[in-house]
């Protein structure tokens, strides 16, 4: 249902991805479950003993909270005062960091990266607005993005 009070210039809302608790809980289910199995086989518990859950609790809430940190979806908004060079610094990033454009329409394109980095990178979205664009990935890929991009516009000034 659409907003009759909204202006038709006004941007869209942010893509929503995945929340911080949603990662944690993720991680931390499977790795507890998985290290509790795996602690009762190698040490020979009984899975009616607490021991391998308590394994399992202490490892899953470290991953849980680690891959929540790195793994949670943010966004990245870079304004455009030159439209054509900011882009173009983008798709240098994304070209020496192994991404690939794998679908675009008229305002949004998705990046993925090359099969083994897929681990260690997200899929980047790109939104273009009209003034900015909006950057969706995991926390870590956009910190790093972000870090690299500011390195980059450093230089450029000076």
């Amino acid at each position: 249902m659409t907003n009759p009070h909204a202006s038709p210039d006004a941007d869209p809302p942010p893509i929503e991805g995945l929340d911080v608790k949603v990662v944690f809980i993720y991680y931390f289910a499977w790795v507890t479950a998985i290290t509790a199995f795996t602690t009762s086989q190698v040490f020979h518990w009984s899975l009616l003993s607490p021991f391998p859950y308590r394994w399992g609790l202490a490892v899953g809430s470290v991953v849980g909270v680690v891959a929540a940190y790195w793994n949670h979806t943010t966004m990245l908004a870079l304004p455009l005062a030159n439209p054509r060079q900011l882009p173009r610094q983008l798709q240098v990033w994304l070209t020496e960091h192994g991404y690939a454009l794998a679908d675009a329409n008229e305002n949004m394109q998705i990046y993925r990266p090359r099969f083994w980095h897929t681990w260690l990178h997200g899929t980047i979205v790109v939104e273009s607005l009209s003034d900015r664009l909006r950057l969706y990935s995991r926390s870590g890929t956009i910190k790093q993005l972000r870090q690299d991009l500011a390195k980059v516009l450093e230089e450029d000034q000076q």
